[in-house]
């Protein structure tokens, strides 16, 4: 695989991953049409599994609540296109720039004008 195509893992993903679930995805490229199939839906529903058990033994720290209470929607959309490319990414791109636009506008509504 190209290397430049890898995507981290998201927080979820980084809480409930394990080891042999990754391999188990890795391997998937190597093999025959019907072990692909096996091993893929094997391979997501120990992911279920693990994501079930996790949040009956765990408090999710990854809600709303724990994060900064002044979140801009440029911050959210940053964070979701570092796991997105292509079409999606472009168009993350286009509204983050939307985004930039309006902030610019709404500074300059705010600055008082100087008159001489």
């Amino acid at each position: 695989m190209n290397e430049d195509s890898v995507t981290p893992m998201t927080p979820l993903d980084s809480m409930v991953c394990q080891d042999s679930v990754q391999i188990l995805k890795a391997v998937v490229p190597y093999l025959n049409g019907s072990g692909k199939q096996i091993v893929s839906v094997y391979a997501k529903a120990l992911e279920l599994i693990n994501t079930i058990t996790y949040f009956q033994k765990n408090q999710p720290d990854i809600t709303a609540m724990s994060a900064p209470q002044h979140i801009q929607p440029a911050d959210i959309l940053n964070d979701i296109q570092q796991y997105t490319s292509g079409a999606m990414k472009e168009q993350i791109d286009q509204l983050l720039y939307a985004l930039n636009t309006l902030q610019l506008i709404q500074m300059m509504q705010e600055t008082p004008e100087v008159k001489d």
